[in-house]
């Protein structure tokens, strides 16, 4: 999902080459839609995987057992 809204981007934006790295982003958007604030540590599920291209985090789910999010920036020309 990442890859196609990076190339979603890429193709609004007129770019001819882009380039992605990974990024931490934060669970809340997820975790605030049934609990206020951000999860709690313990939630945090251990270890977080980072590649070049996305910095992925995992924590327990309050509707499903578990949910990740995964960020990473986008850079054209």
């Amino acid at each position: 999902m990442a890859v196609q809204s990076a190339h979603e981007v890429k193709r609004a934006r007129g770019w001819s080459h882009m380039s992605m790295s990974a990024r931490r982003v934060k669970g809340d958007p997820f975790w605030k839609a049934v609990r206020p604030g951000d999860p709690p540590p313990d939630a945090l599920l251990k270890p977080d995987i980072v590649t070049s291209r996305f910095f992925t985090t995992c924590f327990t789910g309050v509707v499903v057992p578990v949910v990740c999010t995964t960020g990473s920036a986008v850079c054209g020309n």
